[in-house]
């Protein structure tokens, strides 16, 4: 999906100001709607390799064996599939974005207070969400599109 916006006009004029001023609200509201787009996308794929008959049977044959959460396959296969859990360094997709830590965030809230009833105690590193800032920079600016007049 590409968001097309036109050159703002140069503003010599009341008028012409006015103009651009509503071009300009006018193109954030399309920016603004293509993050909102991303995000539900995002929700709506939240988490979808956990539905899987086979990685519900990894999930159950661990637990029935003893293996501690933390410690199977099935957690490490659960991070490495989905985009949104990136603590570790290793397991951040080069391209992660505000998207991603947006869906983090309502994962972490939504989880904490569902299982134990409080609020998470999540934190990220100022230096992941300084590169989620940037690749989101790119990710808008990739899909916009300057139409002639």
């Amino acid at each position: 999906m590409s968001i097309k916006i036109k050159k703002c006009p140069a503003t010599d004029s009341k008028e012409e100001l006015l103009i651009a001023i509503a071009m300009h609200v006018n193109d954030v509201q399309k920016g603004c709607s293509f993050i909102a787009n991303k995000i539900i996308e995002a929700g709506i794929n939240h988490d979808n390799t956990k539905m899987t008959i086979s990685d519900v049977d990894i999930f159950m044959e661990e637990r029935e064996s003893g293996i501690l959460f933390k410690d199977g396959n099935w957690l490490k296969s659960h991070r490495n599939n989905n985009r949104h859990h990136f603590y570790s360094s290793d397991n951040c997709p080069d391209d992660v974005n505000l998207i991603d830590v947006i869906e983090a965030l309502v994962d972490c809230v939504m989880a904490a207070k569902a299982r134990i009833g409080q609020k998470t105690n999540a934190s990220i590193n100022p230096e992941l969400l300084a590169k989620a800032f940037k690749n989101t920079i790119e990710m808008l600016d990739n899909e916009i599109i300057i139409e002639n007049e």
